[in-house]
Parts: structure tokens; sequence; C-alpha cells
């Protein structure tokens, strides 16, 4: 019985939702636990329920104190430990785990080692304990010195290093700009440019977006930047490690997308792994759009700047799709236009895969 990955998600009303992705029809019965241990063999665990299902919600309210994983056991297999995805913390909606998935070669990445993550800037003290527990050393900040200036991480506490990995990201900067209401002129003038270009093409905002992401393969700031945070993420005393940009979404989405992509899963699950945010902020979408209707008055212009903060499929494709047309895989992408050797990549699949 092959299990792609399995997932958890904390529900707002009390209860976890169960995502297990297989190609067999019916699942065997298994056994879910939870634990406080990172370790599928641990007996340090407690019994939920026993079930055949894919996908189902079971009543366990989501821990707000510090991270917990499950562990699914199978009369004929070796227990698999997993945990939440998106990670019930307070002051951010888009800290996830990229743990779990699968890769070609039939390893899976560790749960609890690689996270990615909107900024760290509005964490709560009930949050901050959270992230405490998942023992983060690094902190790669894919932001500009403007954008960090204006919305500074807070504190993570002793021992976290921060690194600002820079690809030069206009794109996301401007959709920064229009969030924060700091300066009306700038909002004013935004809208005057989006007015503009949705009258030379209608479909000018997804446009953009599929730029940033093949700028990203392309360009010498975002390959530098790119190619750095993955020399860090080599280093195991570098390791559990965080990615950010604001939202977690596109710069941070090329940087996990070509980290899971180095390590070997397969194309469809870095597409998933990348639409996981507009899960994440499925409440802020309404809100954003509703505000760039309200700043806009005109549907044409809220569709082109909600284009800078939605997420879709087509957008994080075109960069994977641009590297395998390049180069093959994205492995060699990595090799040749990062520079990464032979020994970088051997080193990040030992500390990422098991």
């Amino acid at each position: 019985m092959e299990i792609k990955y399995i997932e958890a998600f904390p529900l707002d009303n009390g209860k976890t939702e169960l995502n297990i992705v297989s190609d067999e029809e019916m699942l065997e019965e298994y056994h879910l636990y939870w634990t406080y241990e990172k370790d599928p063999f641990t007996q340090n665990r407690s019994f939920l329920f026993s079930s055949r299902e894919k996908k189902l919600t079971f009543h366990a309210a989501p821990e707000k104190r510090k991270q917990i994983y499950f562990i699914i056991e199978w009369k004929n297999q070796a227990p698999m430990l997993f945990g939440y995805r998106i990670l019930p913390v307070d002051g951010m909606y888009n800290l996830r785990d990229m743990g779990g998935y699968m890769t070609g070669s039939g390893k899976r990445i560790k749960w609890g080692i690689g996270f990615r993550s909107d900024y760290f800037a509005f964490l709560e003290d009930a949050g901050l304990e959270y992230v405490k527990s998942l023992g983060i050393k690094t902190v790669i900040d894919y932001r500009n010195e403007e954008e960090i200036k204006r919305s500074p991480n807070r504190e993570l506490g002793e021992g976290v290093t921060t690194y600002s990995c820079d690809p030069n990201a206009h794109t996301a900067m401007v959709a920064g700009l229009l969030h924060n209401n700091e300066n009306l002129a700038k909002d004013e003038a935004i809208i005057e440019q989006a007015r503009n270009a949705v009258e030379e093409n209608p479909n000018a905002g997804d446009l953009r977006m599929i730029q940033q992401q093949l700028n990203f393969v392309i360009s010498h700031e975002s390959r530098a930047a790119f190619g750095t945070s993955l020399r860090l993420l080599a280093l195991r005393s570098n390791n559990p490690s965080v990615q950010h940009c604001r939202g977690g979404k596109d710069r941070t989405g090329f940087g996990a997308m070509l980290l899971e992509g180095i390590l070997g899963v397969p194309k469809d699950i870095l597409i998933y792994d990348y639409m996981l945010t507009k899960r994440a902020r499925a409440e802020k979408n309404v809100r954003y759009y509703q505000k760039y209707l309200e700043l806009a008055k005109d549907k044409r212009v809220a569709d082109y700047l909600f284009s800078l903060f939605d997420t879709k499929p087509e957008y994080i494709e075109a960069s994977i799709n641009k590297i395998l047309e390049d180069y093959g895989t994205i492995r060699e992408y990595a090799k040749t236009a990062l520079s990464l050797d032979d020994i970088i990549i051997k080193q990040l699949e030992d500390i990422f895969l098991e």
C-alpha cells in the first residue's frame, strides 16, 4: 500500500482534518494516535480512533502552545509520523511544515525540519511560544530592506539567526504597499498603473505574476538569493529552518519549490504545496478583494490588484516549466544556474530526507 503523503489541518471548530493521499481505492484499517514526540515508534502516545477513510474530520482541538504530531499505524506496515500542514500559530496564518511529501526515490521529507511561512511581524505571545517549540535555528527572509524596516520580524529567541536573501521581487513589494495602508499617494499611483495595464490587456495581472516567477528563474539577483538560501539550508547546524517573505506565497513559494524539487518531489505535489497558501489565507482573500474594489471602484482593476495577492497554479507552474524546459530537472537547474555542487545536494538530502 503506497501512501504519497499524510497531513492534518487544524479547523476553527475544535476539530482536525485528516488527509491521506494514496492511489489505493480503499485503505486497510489504521489506528491513529497523537504525541508530542517526533518519533513514529514512541510509546508516549494517545489513541484517537481507528478507520479506513482517506479524508475525515475528528474532534481534537489543535494544541496552541507547542507542536504536536500524529502517528498512523497499519497492521503490516511501519508506523508513519505526520503533523499539521498549516500550523495553528496565533499571529500568523501561513506557517507550514514541508514534511511528509514522497520523492521519486521513495524517500520522504522529514517532518519538523523545514518550514515556510508568512512574516513574523505580528506574531502574538502565545504564537511565539508555539514557534519556539519548533526549535528553529535559521530564518531566511526574502523581503527587501524597505519591507523589513517597515514590518520587522518579532525576535524568536536566542540561538535563532536571520539571513536576508532578497531576490528583488518588485511585484511582491507592490502588493505589500497596498496592504499596509501607509501612503494614499502610493495607493493611487498603483491603482492608476493597474488601470492602464488592464486597458492594454485584461489578463495583465496574471501575466505580471507569471513574469515574476520567470524572473526568479533567470535573473542574476534571484539566482544569487535562492542559491544562498539553499547553501544555508544545506548546513545541518542551520536546521530546523524557516524561509519566508511577506505572505509566504511567491518568493517563499519559489524557494520551497526549489528545495522540494531538488529533493525529488514530483511536479504535481510541488504545485499542490504552492496552492496551500490559498487555503491558508482564505479569509484574507475575501477581505482583500473587497478592499481592492473599494480602492479602485472598478472590478477589472480590483481583479488585477487581487491577482498580485492570489494563488494560482499557473504562477508556480510557469517557473517549474521554464526550469524543466531549459535544464531538464530542478536538480540540474540548481547545479548549473545556482552553482550547487553534488556535495551540497547530498547534504540537503541527508538533512531533509528519510
